[in-house]
C-alpha cells in the first residue's frame, strides 16, 4: 500500500504544480500584454522606452547563451546596441533627421577597435556574434518605432498599425498553439521544433487574417486587401521568428532565452515572432 500512496501523492503534487504554472504564465502574460499595450496608447515615447528595453533585455540574454563558445564583450554591446536603437528612434519620432544614419557606423567600429584590447580567443567570432546581435534584435526592436509612425495614415489612431501589429502577433501566437493542440498531424519543421504543426499554423494564420479583416472593418483605410497583406507578413514572418529563436535554443541546449517573465522565460521567448515580423512589415508600409 506504501508505494500506492506514494504515487498518489507524487500524482496530486505534479498536479498542483501544474496548476500553479499555468495561474504564473497567465498572470505574467497578464501583465506584459497590459504593460505593452499601455504604453503603445500613451504615448510613441512610452512605447519607444519600452521596445529599448526589450531590446536591450533580448540581446543580453542572446550574447550570455554564447557561454564558452563566443565571449563578446558584454556591456560595449549592451552600450552599443542602446546607441544604434537611440538614433534610429529619434529619427523615427522626428527628434533627428535621416543625416544621422551615418552615426550608426560609429558604434561598430568601436566593437572592432575594442576586440583589439581584450587579448581574447576567437576575436572575430566574438565580434561577429556582437554585429549578429545588432541585425537580428536591435534593429527590429527600433524599427517597431517606424511602424508606429505610419500608423496616422490607417485613418485612425497614430498607433493603429503598431497596436493590431502586436494583436495580430498575439493571436497568431496563441492560435496556432491552440489550433496544433486540438488538431496537429504533420509537422511543421520537426528537426527545430517538434511540436509544431502545418495544422496550427494554418490555424494562426486564418485568425490572423479574421483579425486583418478585423481590423479594415473598424478603421477607414487603408483597404481591406492592404490589411490582409498585412496580416499575412505578420503570421509568416512571426512564424519563422519563432523556429528561429528554437533553433537558437537547440543549438544551446536551453529551454529558455531568460527568467526575467515567470512562466514564461525570458524576453527573448516573448518578443521572438516579432524579430522577423517588424523587418518583414516595416519593408510593406514603405510600399504602400
Amino acid at each position: 500500500m506504501f508505494p500506492l500512496r506514494m504515487l498518489s501523492e507524487l500524482s496530486k503534487s505534479s498536479k498542483k504544480i501544474r496548476v500553479n504554472n499555468f495561474f504564473l504564465r497567465l498572470t505574467t502574460g497578464i501583465l506584459y500584454v497590459t504593460v505593452t499595450l499601455a504604453a503603445i496608447i500613451f504615448s510613441p515615447v512610452t512605447a519607444a522606452i519600452l521596445f529599448l528595453l526589450g531590446a536591450l533585455l533580448s540581446q543580453h540574454e542572446f550574447l550570455r547563451t554564447f557561454k564558452g563558445q563566443a565571449r563578446p564583450h558584454l556591456f560595449l554591446a549592451v552600450l552599443s546596441g542602446a546607441v544604434i536603437y537611440s538614433i534610429l528612434a529619434l529619427i523615427a519620432l522626428g527628434i533627428l533627421t535621416h543625416n544621422m544614419l551615418g552615426f550608426l557606423f560609429l558604434p561598430v567600429l568601436f566593437v572592432f577597435i575594442a576586440e583589439l584590447y581584450r587579448k581574447k580567443e576567437n576575436p572575430f567570432l566574438n565580434i561577429g556574434t556582437t554585429l549578429i546581435s545588432f541585425v537580428y534584435l536591435v534593429i527590429p526592436f527600433a524599427l517597431l518605432n517606424f511602424i508606429y509612425a505610419y500608423g496616422g495614415s490607417a485613418g485612425g489612431p497614430d498607433y493603429t498599425f503598431i497596436l493590431s501589429f502586436f494583436i495580430i502577433v498575439w493571436i497568431n501566437d496563441s492560435l496556432a498553439y491552440l489550433t496544433g493542440l486540438l488538431a496537429g498531424r504533420n509537422k511543421l519543421f520537426a528537426r527545430i521544433s517538434p511540436k509544431k504543426t502545418w495544422e496550427g499554423f494554418a490555424g494562426g494564420f486564418l485568425f490572423s487574417m479574421a483579425a486583418g479583416a478585423g481590423f479594415a472593418f473598424f478603421f477607414e483605410s487603408p483597404h481591406i486587401a492592404i490589411w490582409l497583406i498585412y496580416a499575412a507578413c505578420i503570421a509568416i514572418f512571426a512564424t519563422f521568428g519563432d523556429l528561429i529563436e528554437s533553433m537558437l535554443k537547440r543549438n544551446f541546449e536551453v529551454k529558455d532565452s531568460g527568467s526575467i517573465l515567470p512562466g514564461h522565460g525570458g524576453m527573448l521567448d516573448r518578443f521572438d515572432g516579432v524579430l522577423l515580423a517588424s523587418p518583414a512589415v516595416f519593408l510593406y508600409l514603405n510600399l504602400i
